[in-house]
């Protein structure tokens, strides 16, 4: 399977240390938004990837129906999927950093999650777990 590059939203497989890395930049339609998390889904099942990297520093907010997504449909998938690990980039813009606290907003996940502001950090911290 191939990465998944698009305008404001990418999908990569780093192969080497078999995590997945997501980067979202800008504003991202809703549909964008469902195109690239099950995109997610099918290389996480592919690879059998266990940690996901996710840099949401330059995302301005998640679209309307976005936070209910991805507390709904993204997470209770990676849990099935048997994500064990994800790293977030925390987003720059203050409005965004509340959109992202609000969908990340679940309680009792069985993943550890951990926040960054560094991506070399988060990608320390992935190959730690």
């Amino acid at each position: 399977m191939n990465n998944l590059i698009r305008t404001n939203a990418k999908v990569l497989h780093d192969k080497e240390h078999n995590f997945l890395e997501i980067i979202f930049s800008g504003f991202i339609t809703y549909e964008e938004l469902v195109e690239v998390c099950e995109y997610e889904f099918k290389l996480i099942e592919h690879f059998s990837i266990k940690k996901c990297l996710i840099n949401l520093r330059h995302i301005s907010i998640y679209p309307p129906g976005g936070e209910e997504f991805i507390k709904t449909v993204w997470f209770p998938k990676v849990i099935k999927l048997e994500i064990r690990a994800i790293a977030f980039i925390v987003p720059d813009d203050v409005f965004a950093q509340v959109s992202m606290e609000e969908a990340h907003d679940v309680k009792k996940l069985p993943i550890t999650i951990k926040h960054f502001t560094e991506v070399d950090t988060a990608k320390q911290w992935l190959q730690s777990e």
